[in-house]
């Protein structure tokens, strides 16, 4: 075994081991689902940010970045915009709602069951393609590292995933992702990128503006479609804010306040962290230009560019970016089975034997998870961004209208979310698949007018399936009640710093945010 190696497997024992030892600080099915709702700043900020920074970010984009420049991954950089958006729209009112998953609140607030349905259906198919995602970027981590053949680490890497999640659920999911949040910073974002930036010096990355011009534009110095660019913002931004394994994060709050102190935190920390991989993996060109595997972009450097500490230390919190969010889809995945589906209409929790049975359901279904993400990953390394994308696609059309119009507007009616629902699932996975026939790739947009995503059209025709039907239909009192609720701020939230300060520094935040992306995305673009 050598240095990687051993590294490696000590980090595995070690999340395996804290795993197991939070299982036993559970203290029933509410510290399974929801760690009892009294996580803090800190541990929400971790848990969200570790779920957020997925293989995708962290496998997926940094080969893009290595293949077309360090700011190609600015074209996806709407997914930091889901912080101050959640934290503001979305995550407080969520957690002044209570409850463990997005089914429990769209039920209540549209008084449908058929909502909690779709909700589940809507969560499997797009959180699907995500864990799909997750197993396929973990897979080319560990191959690279033990030189085990792909397929038998997809093996490997689930039964960690299911390790984690089965042991002690949310708990620890939670505590887990924090420490790994902590190792992607550390190990991967300040002290194995900064390395790497080092050892190719200024000289380095003038050398690759000189032979690859274009290359420190997004677009290797030609322009892209406007339409394109917009609808990866949306697909990023307003996917990832209503993608359920993040928002849920949000029930583990102590209250509101924390939520949108911890989206503060985490937008702080983790844009110097994503930029500074990116432009390190860019300058991997001035190296090896013949990486054949972009995707593997940062697992060759760890291995022949730093020295091997360091490159072991760097492939452990790679691993680490991918397995918090694994764990937490996985979960998310399951409890769509035993909360909104077996325990709401199976098994009611009334019990101590029927809240065995309703966890023992909760971990059969991680199990069969499991199993069928081994399935869609076997033999499929090459298909991380494109999946990702689409998931995160069906999300922004389906989840977010329902959800920001249901806790923000009193006049959405039950008839208008589950036309809002059916409309933008529709409308974007239609567009997204007839590419497939063309012999393009998923969700290829050249045919389109303006060359628009096809997100963007679900995105708009769910909306207005909203509020057209809402206007033709009615809303009950109750319904009316329930936003209220959400909207009111607690006194546990004023306690110290008061809500209202809080919130202008996130608006604050949310500004300069906007500005300074949008000036970075014209530039790096050429869309002027």
């Amino acid at each position: 075994m050598n240095l990687y190696q051993g590294i490696f497997m000590l980090f595995l024992v070690i999340f395996i081991s804290l795993s197991m030892y939070q299982a036993k600080q559970n203290r029933g099915l509410n510290d399974f689902y929801t760690m009892g709702g009294n996580a803090g700043i800190w541990l929400i900020c971790g848990t969200y940010t570790a779920t957020l920074v997925s293989a995708l970010g962290m496998v997926g984009l940094t080969g893009s970045a290595y293949a077309n420049g360090p700011v190609a991954g600015i074209l996806v950089w709407g997914t930091f915009l889901a912080f101050p958006i959640t934290g503001l729209f979305m995550g407080p009112q969520l957690r002044r709602f209570g409850q463990v998953t997005i089914g429990d609140f769209l039920e209540a607030r549209y008084e449908s069951k058929f909502m909690r349905v779709m909700t589940t259906v809507i969560t499997i198919v797009g959180m699907g393609c995500f864990f799909v995602s997750q197993l396929v970027g973990s897979a080319l981590i560990v191959e690279g590292v033990l030189g085990i053949p792909y397929n038998y680490v997809v093996l490997l890497t689930v039964l960690v995933f299911v390790i984690i999640a089965w042991s002690g659920g949310s708990r620890s999911v939670t505590i887990t992702d924090t420490v790994m949040f902590a190792m992607i910073c550390l190990l991967l974002g300040f002290i194995f990128s900064g390395d790497i930036m080092r050892i190719i010096g200024i000289d380095g990355f003038k050398a690759l503006a000189s032979t690859k011009p274009g290359f420190y534009t997004a677009t290797s110095g030609g322009k892209i479609a406007w339409g394109a660019v917009l609808g990866w913002q949306i697909l990023w931004c307003f996917g990832n804010a209503s993608n359920p394994a993040n928002l849920t994060r949000c029930y583990l709050a102590k209250d509101g306040r924390s939520v949108t102190c911890a989206m503060m935190a985490a937008l702080a920390l983790i844009i110097p962290v994503v930029w500074m991989t990116h432009v390190a993996a860019a300058g991997i060109q001035a190296v090896n230009p013949d990486i054949q595997n972009p995707s593997t972009t940062l697992i060759w450097a760890a291995m022949n560019i730093v020295s091997p500490f360091v490159g072991a230390l760097a492939i452990s919190g790679l691993f680490a970016a991918v397995l918090s969010t694994a764990s937490t889809q996985i979960l998310t995945l399951s409890l769509c089975i035993s909360r909104d589906i077996y325990e709401r209409f199976y098994c009611k929790v009334d019990s101590v034997e029927s809240e065995k049975k309703v966890l023992l359901m909760t971990r059969m279904a991680i199990l069969f998870f499991g199993v069928y993400g081994i399935f869609a990953a076997w033999g499929n390394p090459t298909i991380i961004v494109q999946i990702g994308n689409f998931g995160s696609s069906v999300f922004a059309c389906t989840f977010f209208p329902v959800l920001i119009c249901g806790l923000r507007w009193k006049w959405a009616t039950r008839e208008g979310a589950i036309a809002s629902f059916v409309v933008g699932f529709l409308v974007d996975g239609v567009l997204s698949v007839i590419p497939l026939f063309m012999g393009q790739g998923l969700a290829w947009s050249g045919y389109l007018p303006f060359s628009l995503h096809p997100v963007v059209w679900g995105f708009v025709a769910s909306f207005a399936a909203m509020f057209i039907v809402s206007a033709h239909t009615s809303v009950t009192p109750t319904m009316k009640a329930l936003v209220d609720k959400c909207m009111t701020v607690t006194a546990e939230e004023n306690v110290g710093t008061p809500i209202a300060k809080v919130k202008q520094y996130a608006y604050g935040m949310l500004a300069a945010a906007v500005l300074f992306y949008s000036a970075a995305l014209w530039f790096a673009t050429q869309l002027g």
